[in-house]
């Protein structure tokens, strides 16, 4: 008797954390989604990303080499140092000091943007998972026939899951934007005179600028397009197999 009770008790636990779990996700579907197009929105639209800003951008990356150019100049200016053995230690160590005593500041602008987008990526993936978890909640049993709202559920996962999928690698991108920027600054440091590295740099930064301008229009659009999938289907999501029809089983 107590086993059946623990058992009924559990069901009746579950089967409300399910309803309230439910009842967040269609708030995050009704109220959170439009705020969060309108925010975006408002976001691509902002000074901070307009398309004219790649010029600072550009400024950006020339000011996190002030260092290097500093010790460029002052290497220029100064007399040739007179010729060492190539085994002399002390002259390696002097380079290796200057070396890492140089510091390369990463791009303000870049890394402020990425600052901006990131938590607005990783809440999307959230939003996204919740979803999926909510659709899965509502699949009914399987059974022969009536099962096209069953197949438009499963349509939907499958385009939560790519969109999911589309913010993840935005996500990793921008996590490896700093380390392909970190080896050319290496370069710049180790080859101050080729200005090449520079250059690249500089166009590094530009790039990952227009990317992350695109990517924040896409969060958009993303949102956009969850919101009007899961509301042009909610009828056959939230309830794939009419009342009629289950009462002929």
């Amino acid at each position: 008797v107590v086993s059946t009770q623990s058992t009924e008790s559990s069901g009746i636990n579950a089967e409300y954390g399910k309803k309230e779990f439910c009842q967040e996700v269609e708030e995050i579907l009704s109220d959170v989604f439009p705020k969060k197009i309108i925010e975006l929105d408002k976001l691509f639209k902002s000074d901070k990303l307009k398309l004219s800003r790649a010029a600072e951008v550009r400024e950006a990356s020339k000011a996190s080499l002030k260092e290097v150019t500093d010790q460029k100049a002052a290497a220029v200016s100064s007399p040739p140092p007179a010729k060492r053995r190539r085994n002399d230690s002390s002259h390696e160590n002097g380079e290796d000091k200057m070396r890492f005593g140089t510091k390369v500041y990463c791009n303000a602008i870049v890394s402020e943007l990425i600052g901006i987008l990131k938590p607005e990526i990783r809440e999307l993936i959230e939003y996204c998972n919740k979803i999926k978890m909510w659709i899965q909640l509502l699949i009914p049993k399987m059974e022969d026939g009536n099962n096209f709202g069953v197949s438009i559920q499963e349509e939907t996962i499958s385009e939560v899951s790519t969109f999911c999928e589309f913010a993840k690698v935005a996500f990793d991108d921008m996590s490896r934007y700093f380390v392909t920027r970190g080896k050319v600054s290496s370069k710049i440091v180790k080859y101050p005179h080729l200005e090449d590295y520079v250059q690249y740099l500089t166009e590094l930064d530009e790039k990952q600028f227009l990317h992350i301008r695109v990517f924040a229009n896409d969060l958009k659009m993303i949102y956009c397009c969850m919101f009007d999938i899961i509301n042009k289907n909610l009828e056959k999501i939230k309830m794939p197999r009419s009342q009629m029809s289950s009462n002929l089983y």
